[in-house]
């Protein structure tokens, strides 16, 4: 009873912390197709008519928290459609990628400016029409791979801990960390032979192969790469602490005071 008790017990808090994974996964979601929304926009306002306006506005401010302080521009023009004057702020649709002070630095006080505007909507204009850009894309997909990746794994421990049954996400993940670890395996723990494949996969994204090879070898490279730092490091600092343990040693031999002979007589 008292086991059934606390295997329910298990089963909540892994299902409390799941949902607080796959709230976060939805947000990701919300912040990658934010940016598709964006990125349409940003292609279609190519096409869209432009006139002339005046920056009103350039400034850098700056935001000073615990110590850190960080900087943000300040971009308003106006302009004229049709006898009736907008005010906008947006240089890129969806976010530029500029520094603060580069873009007061491309768009000063005063300038005269070429304008884009929306003819069903003048109000939404951009002084960089067509400019793409994908920072809320790669932010919602690196939230959503990331969270669903150590979702998947706290779900697998938990499990596990739990001495529940193997599920067919536990077989699929048990399954990928025998591939992944696979390449390691077959350099039984040598570092150059692993450091060679990682150099092989290199070499092959610089050849105009087809994309699946180009992207598979950069994949591997990143990931072993990483993963050949690491083990580096390890190897390193036990080589560091052997050579350590060993001056120690031959220190205290040295130091030690030699026997005086004893006197038999």
């Amino acid at each position: 009873m008292k086991v059934d008790k606390e295997l329910a017990q298990g089963r909540k808090q892994r299902y409390a912390l799941l949902f607080c994974w796959y709230v976060i996964a939805i947000i990701g979601l919300l912040f990658y197709f934010y940016g598709q929304y964006q990125t349409g926009w940003a292609r279609t306002s190519a096409k869209w008519p432009a006139v002339f306006g005046q920056i009103v506005t350039s400034e850098v401010t700056t935001n000073t928290h615990e110590g850190e302080t960080t900087y943000s521009d300040r971009i308003k023009y106006v302009y004229t459609v049709d006898g009736v004057e907008y005010q906008s702020s947006v240089v890129v649709i969806g976010g530029h990628e500029y520094s603060a002070h580069n873009v007061v630095a491309r768009y000063p006080l005063g300038t005269e400016v070429s304008v884009a505007y929306d003819p069903n909507k003048p109000s939404r204009a951009v002084l960089e029409p067509g400019v793409e850009s994908y920072g809320f894309q790669e932010l919602g997909f690196s939230m959503f791979i990331g969270v669903l990746f150590m979702g998947s794994l706290i779900n697998f421990l938990l499990r596990r801990a739990l001495n529940e049954d193997k599920s067919a996400l536990d077989h699929l993940l048990i399954f990928l960390f025998k591939v992944v670890a696979f390449p390691i395996t077959v350099c039984t723990g040598n570092l150059w032979v692993l450091g060679g494949m990682i150099g092989l996969s290199v070499w092959l994204e610089t050849l105009e192969l087809h994309p699946v090879l180009t992207y598979g070898s950069a994949i591997f490279a990143g990931l072993y790469g990483v993963i050949w730092v690491l083990l580096l490091w390890i190897h390193f600092m036990g080589w560091l602490q052997d050579w350590i343990e060993r001056y120690s040693i031959r220190y205290a031999i040295k130091r030690k005071p030699k026997s005086k002979p004893v006197d038999t007589e």
